[in-house]
């Protein structure tokens, strides 16, 4: 389960050594606007924190985030990893595409990869996406997440895995 191929796309497991590539993803502002830890840009200490985060995921539950790439090298980072959502444990996909690599759909075929894998995984998957990403909605929307609510300038999206 560990390395997912798509039509354009191979996606392997994050490893401590892509820090560098998940600096440059979380240092660029567009990026950052829409993340969950949209604060500040990513340094070379919070992308070395990040990956080995990451790599450690994969290590303890055998999921998590993959770095998608093709011949032009990295295109999305997207995956289902633990987190918690009001205070309550969950699956949570989640995805981010490089600014060079945006708007080519290389973002919809690594989230319907990581989808199609999830009955593997989850009964129910959820997304939280920030208010406003209006892309990031439709492509979920377009996989079959449904909105639950929308609360603290997010909205809170959830699919049903079937068995």
């Amino acid at each position: 389960m560990s390395v997912l191929d798509s039509p354009r796309l191979r996606g392997r497991p994050v490893a401590p050594g892509d820090a560098p590539v998940l600096a440059v993803l979380f240092g660029e502002p567009a990026t950052l606007r829409w993340s969950a830890d949209g604060a500040r840009p990513w340094d070379a200490a919070r992308a070395r924190a990040g990956a080995e985060a990451h790599a450690a995921h994969w290590a303890a539950h055998r999921f998590g985030l993959r770095l998608w790439e093709d011949a032009a090298g990295p295109a999305v980072l997207a995956g289902l990893q633990f987190c918690v959502i009001d205070g309550r444990a969950e699956i949570e996909a989640s995805f981010a595409a490089f600014p060079d690599r945006r708007r080519k759909g290389l973002a919809g075929e690594a989230m319907a990869a990581v989808v199609a894998e999830a009955p593997q995984i989850a009964r129910e998957v959820a997304a939280v996406v920030r208010e406003g990403n209006r892309p990031a909605l439709a492509l979920l929307a377009r996989l079959g997440f449904r909105e639950v609510r929308a609360a603290r300038g997010a909205r809170l999206l959830r699919l049903g895995v079937p068995a």
